[in-house]
């Protein structure tokens, strides 16, 4: 993934979590990474009155498309530190997880276009 692409992808991470309506997220910075393909960010969150920080961690791939171009396919986890005051909230981890579900289709929608 060229730097374009990945500046793009977080650019895209962002517009993506600010629609969530039901928790806050606020982009605390990025997180430099040697690997190409990669990509890591810190957020903050708020959920139900529990407050966390976690990394969104962004891999990329090539995949064919129909129309047989190379396409980028971007995969997003969260990692959460062990020692965070919501590491045991499963809630706060799974929401933000399916978010990153919903923002992942919507990185797919706008990545690869132009």
């Amino acid at each position: 993934m060229t730097e374009e692409k990945k500046q793009q992808a977080i650019k895209l991470l962002k517009q993506g979590l600010e629609t969530v309506q039901e928790r806050e997220y606020t982009e605390i910075a990025e997180v430099p990474t040697e690997d190409d393909e990669r990509f890591e960010v810190k957020y903050s969150f708020v959920h139900d009155g529990i407050e966390g920080i976690f990394t969104v961690v962004g891999r990329s791939s090539e995949v064919q498309a129909e129309n047989e171009e190379e396409e980028i396919k971007i995969s997003l986890l969260s990692e959460f530190a062990d020692d965070s005051l919501h590491y045991d909230s499963a809630t706060a981890k799974d929401q933000v997880d399916n978010d990153l579900i919903n923002v992942e289709e919507y990185l797919h929608r706008h990545i690869n276009e132009g």
